[in-house]
Formats: structure tokens, sequence, C-alpha cells
């Protein structure tokens, strides 16, 4: 694989492990609040880092990481995606996949495989097919059911995992977000996370005031009565 993306260090992208993160170019999504909106649109132009060259980074820091992360982008639509994952394994590391749950398959075989250890799957919008199309920026309902045979995969799966959710303002209501929580009950965790608005695909939603710390607070604490287990990020 080559990858058009690599951040050596992140204390915040695998839940309580220290890790490398590598971004995939290249997504099925185009949502228009995305904070990667060359790595969506513009991949090609990106130079390349090839595997070898992370999986060398890897072992030459085995003292301090513990694994790595490959967001995107989008890592499923990558079909020789578990190739690499092999030899990270053989290395020794754990695996993170961050995703946009377009992919079952490709998730399920990985998880079968014992080739990811944590998935981080992101859920745009309530279920609802009017509500995903606008959020996720797609025409293509069959990507839409796709995304629900995956929360539905992960409901059932022992892998560890979590649902997240970026809470745009406009795009996206209290009422939304609930609607989410009442759809992934029984969730293992679920995380709000803050909208950054000073890089999106689409450019008016640059302009697009955040909720307030107050306001995510208080959204939390309804989809906890749902859900138990809900935190924030980025605020």
């Amino acid at each position: 694989m080559e990858f058009k993306g690599f951040e050596k260090l992140s204390l915040i992208e695998y839940p309580g492990k220290i890790v490398s993160v590598v971004f995939t170019g290249g997504c099925n999504f185009r949502c228009p609040f995305c904070h990667n909106p060359d790595l969506v649109l513009n991949s090609k132009k990106l130079p390349s880092i090839s595997e070898e060259e992370v999986i060398n980074y890897l072992i030459s820091k085995r003292k301090y990481l513990d694994g790595l992360a490959i967001t995107g982008g989008e890592p499923t639509i990558h079909k020789n995606l578990p190739n690499f994952l092999i030899k990270v394994k053989r290395a020794n590391f754990l695996i993170e996949l961050e995703t946009n749950g377009t992919e079952p398959s490709m998730i399920k075989k990985l998880i079968d495989n014992h080739l990811i250890d944590y998935v981080a799957m992101d859920i745009k919008s309530p279920l609802i097919w009017e509500k995903y199309r606008e959020a996720a920026g797609i025409n293509s309902k069959e990507l839409f059911e796709r995304v629900k045979q995956s929360v539905r995969l992960l409901l059932k799966s022992k892998v560890e995992y979590e649902f997240r959710t970026t809470v745009v303002p406009g795009l996206l209501t209290e009422e939304d977000i609930i609607k989410i929580a009442e759809q992934i009950e029984g969730t293992k965790k679920y995380a709000l996370q803050q909208f950054i608005p000073n890089k999106s695909l689409q450019e008016d939603y640059k302009h697009i005031k955040p909720y307030s710390l107050e306001e995510l607070e208080k959204i939390k604490e309804r989809v906890k009565n749902f859900l138990g287990v809900c935190e924030m990020r980025g605020v």
C-alpha cells in the first residue's frame, strides 16, 4: 500500500495507546464538513509514503509505540489493506481502524482474521436515508445500507470499538444525536466530536459556529440516558 499522510506519534487516536497514524487517500463519501478534503479530492497529487517506510519506523520505535492507527480518506476501500495489516501484525503491533462503515465485508474480514484490535466508526447522522445523504454527501442508498450493516456487525462483535459523531450545527440537532443514541443502544462507547470549522470540504461550512461546551454537555447528558458511556472530544 501507499499512504498519503504519516503522523509518527499520537496520544489521542487510539484510546489509552501511543500510536503512529497513517492516512489513506480517497473516500467514497463527500461529507461537507470533512476536515481532510485534500485526502478526499486530491490524494493523487499528495506525496506518497510506502508501507515499508511505515513498518520500518514502527519497528525502530518499538520501545515507545503500542501500535498503528489507520485512517483516511477511507481505508476499507483499498483491497490490499489486509495484506498490509498482516505485515504490521507480524511485527507485533496493535492496530486501530477508523472507518465510515461502507465496507462491512472488509471490516468483517479484518475482525475474523484478527487483523484489527479496535474499530472507530463514524456515524454521520441518524440512520435515516434523507439525513445520511446530506451528512455524507452521497446519493447511493447502497452505501447507506452498508453503513447500517457495519453498525449491526460491530454491535454484535467482540472486537473493541466505538461509534463517534461530529456534531455540526445546522446539519445535526440535539434531537438528531439522541436518535443516533437510540439506534446504537447497547454500544460499548460513543463519542461526540466537536466540529472545527477551520478546514472543510464545502466552503460555507468554514463559517459555521460550533456548538458551545454547555450545549454539548447537555447533549451528552441526554445521550447517557440511552448508552451510559459517552464522551466528548475536541472541546
